[in-house]
């Protein structure tokens, strides 16, 4: 009910007597978080259309984390081009550029003003939009666009009370630099001998609130994400570096297979993110290759997403700490002996094979204490019927114990779309992948001051580097490499 108001306040009233209208970006990372005042209270503004209308007199304001994007406004019959951020401060820095045009009486100078902050306040002026004593010329003011950033993060500084990455790999952390704070997307395990992911990291928003019905067309904001912790050095590139070949050359290689095994002709396997939803969907696209895995088509488009689908409704309300990843190897029959069976590995572009994994998997770990701790595996080959269902499902399924999954789970057991199977952590650790997995640690980890460990240790680090040094032909990655071995502050 709460919602229906909102929006015949905001949306249906003022088109009766509407002076003027305020425009927002399709794209909602570029779109401003915008305040209404209604009677004596201030209600955010919900993304239901693309335009506000509003009476004049009628004032609004806008925040932008990145700061506003320039837009063209009038000031004494003047055109000139400025930023319309806005803070209490009032700061301002004015910049001037000459015009030659011969077409029109406006004097030639431009005026550019840039006004230090994330707020602005906007009011109905005639038929158009006024900031201060400026008329804006554009009435859709967007976002800067948000910078994303790769950091090599040491592993002792990660606070975590679950074991989820080994000692050989590298610890990167996903996060904004161009925010004050800067947030944090995911933290990444990442091995650089076989340059592939191992398991990333990162916490559901949850948007239960009194009036979560009268929100639900709001946006998740960045500001939702938590904030960066110190201690973490660039990362470079590697966000944008090429990490293995594009999928038609892919494609291209099964093919070739496929003429000494025919089995792999229904290997339709493709490079694409590990996160398939959510929503920061399109921040985690910024990453490229970094976090492609290789799935197996029907799956990612059929059971995958239908649990994602599932899975995003329930987070809307309960809060978890979501690990993903991928385990195993996919074991393909050999043509003349189907009894018999080879992994499948495939050339990576760099002198090096990628395995595909066999599965990829999901832990749900709680933040809030309302829902027990759940692991959910997606079957990530075409090869089930091959093998027994106990070896496919190695731990004892309890989808049907779940209600949030009771509109998702009636096709997890056909094998054309990806098997689908959940498992509780006490049955996955008594299977033969449960060192394999994330697990909580039953104590606290150990600070060992025995200096012969720690010179043994650091030996094991060089040789694990000599060795991923031996193996990455990429110079962006060999930096890289080189990089997460030096000291950290």
């Amino acid at each position: 009910m709460k919602t229906v108001i909102l929006y015949i306040l905001c949306y249906l009233v003022p088109r009766i007597w509407c002076e003027c209208s305020l425009e927002i970006p399709y794209e909602k990372e570029y779109a401003p978080l915008w305040e209404k005042k209604v009677g004596d209270r201030w209600f955010k503004i919900p993304y239901i259309t693309r335009r506000l209308e509003l009476q004049s007199g009628e004032i609004i304001k806008g925040y932008c984390a990145t700061k506003f994007e320039s837009v063209t406004y009038s000031h004494n019959h003047k055109n000139i081009i400025g930023s319309i951020v806005h803070n209490k401060n009032h700061l301002y820095s004015f910049h001037y550029s000459t015009s030659t045009s011969t077409t029109t009486t406006t004097p030639p100078r431009q005026d550019y003003m840039e006004i230090l902050g994330r707020y602005i306040t906007l009011e109905c002026f005639g038929d158009s939009l006024k900031h201060e004593i400026y008329v804006l010329r554009d009435n859709m003011p967007k976002c800067k666009e948000v910078k994303w950033s790769v950091n090599l993060k040491s592993a002792q500084n990660i606070e975590t009370k679950t074991c989820w990455y080994k000692d050989d790999h590298q610890i990167f952390e996903l996060s904004t630099n161009n925010l004050e704070p800067n947030r944090i997307l995911a933290h990444v395990s990442y091995d650089f001998k076989e340059l592939s992911l191992q398991t990333i990291r990162y916490k559901t928003i949850k948007r239960t609130t009194a009036d979560r019905k009268a929100n639900r067309f709001l946006p998740v904001v960045l500001n939702d994400l938590p904030e960066v912790t110190p201690l973490s050095i660039e990362g470079g590139s590697l966000n944008t570096t090429s990490l293995h070949d594009e999928n038609d050359v892919l494609q291209k290689s099964l093919e070739t297979m496929s003429v000494r095994n025919p089995w792999l002709k229904s290997a339709r396997y493709e490079y694409d993110n590990i996160i398939q939803s959510g929503p920061f969907i399109n921040q985690f696209n910024q990453y490229h290759q970094l976090l492609d895995i290789l799935w197996w088509h029907p799956l990612r488009v059929t059971n995958w997403y239908r649990f994602l689908n599932a899975l995003e409704e329930h987070t809307n309300v309960h809060s978890y700490m979501i690990y993903m990843g991928t385990l195993d190897v996919v074991q393909i029959p050999i043509w003349s002996n189907p009894g018999k069976f080879q992994y499948l590995e495939v050339k990576n572009g760099y002198n090096n094979n990628n395995t595909v994994p066999q599965y990829v998997w999901t832990y749900l770990e709680s933040s809030d204490g309302k829902n027990p701790d759940l692991y959910v595996f997606g079957y990530n080959s075409p090869y089930a019927e091959f093998f027994n269902s106990n070896e496919v499902k190695f731990c004892t399924d309890i989808c049907s114990d779940f209600d949030w999954l009771k509109n998702a789970r009636s096709s997890f057991h056909y094998g054309n779309f990806g098997i689908v199977f959940c498992c509780s952590p006490e049955s996955v650790k008594e299977s033969a992948y449960g060192k394999k997995l994330p697990y909580k640690l039953s104590s606290p980890v150990l600070d060992i001051s025995d200096k012969s460990v720690n010179i043994s240790s650091e030996e094991e680090k060089e040789e694990t580097v000599e060795k991923s040094e031996e193996k990455v032909e990429n110079p962006k990655i060999q930096d890289l490499v080189e990089n997460s071995n030096k000291p950290r502050t």
